[in-house]
């Protein structure tokens, strides 16, 4: 009998990306499928990803930008004047602005939060 595995395959740029597919055995449905999880990061290293997905390290970052609700929000951002966009929020209600963070927790409110609120 074959045992189930997981494929991770990482790109290189600015924006890793990583996309994580758990399969039954090469070749089978599962394989060919859209990948269960895509993960994205800010140019850290690979093997700090893997530590995250493996349970070896708990993630805590925080963003280092505000993330748009849409493309509009974007085209009508001034470049020049911080933080005045409206930012996503996802269906919990967590709303993805700067110095926005989670941990296996939940959402990161510390010190470093209260600073750039």
């Amino acid at each position: 009998m074959r045992k189930p595995f997981i494929t991770v395959r990482l790109t290189h740029g600015m924006l890793g990306a990583l996309l994580v597919s758990t399969c039954a055995w090469p070749g089978s449905y599962l394989q060919r499928r859209s990948p269960d999880a895509i993960l994205v990061n800010f140019g850290v290293q690979n093997q700090a990803v893997l530590d995250i997905i493996s349970g070896k390290a708990e993630p805590s970052a925080l963003l280092p930008l505000q993330m748009p609700a849409d493309m509009r929000i974007v085209e009508e951002q001034f470049e020049d004047v911080p933080r005045d966009m409206k930012c996503y929020t996802d269906s919990e209600g967590h709303l993805y602005d700067f110095a926005f963070g989670m941990n296996w927790k939940g959402v990161i409110d510390d010190e470093r939060v209260a600073k750039y609120k």
